[in-house]
């Protein structure tokens, strides 16, 4: 009995790296930033350029277990040129210790042409947490 369960455990384990690999569809521009890049820049400003009809994807460092979260609704200067369409958190995969840093990723749709900024900052949203303790923004020309 134990020996198939260890067997049926390393099964699940092999299986379990042998995710498919998801290909970004046409038209999707990612923009990354990871804690060694906060770590390094209190404010990164970043540009992208798109078309209408494109997807944003902006996917950034995050670890909730700190108090600190990113602003869930961006600020967005003109929402004629591009939209929010999703916010999610997603926490460390696999055997991670405790304080593992996951990520937070936001996915936008190019509506017009024009040139709108993005904007989010990471702190703590309490009364009398730290505030804007970083900031991310992108400015993004729709074309």
């Amino acid at each position: 009995m134990m020996l198939r369960l260890i067997a049926l455990l390393a099964l699940l384990v092999t299986l379990a790296g042998c995710g498919r690999d998801i290909k970004k569809p046409p038209g999707t521009t990612t923009i990354e930033v990871s804690y060694d890049n906060l770590l390094s820049k209190k404010h990164i400003d970043l540009p992208v350029k798109l078309a209408v009809g494109d997807t944003l994807q902006v996917i950034l460092a995050s670890n909730s277990t700190t108090g600190y979260q990113w602003t869930e609704q961006t600020q967005i200067s003109d929402p004629a040129v591009l939209v929010q369409r999703s916010h999610f958190y997603a926490g460390p995969t696999g055997a991670r210790p405790p304080g593992t840093a996951g990520t937070e990723t936001w996915t936008f749709q190019a509506l017009a042409a024009g040139t709108t900024t993005v904007a989010t900052s990471y702190g703590q949203p309490w009364p009398g947490g730290a505030k804007d303790s970083w900031t991310f923004s992108t400015t993004v020309t729709v074309h």
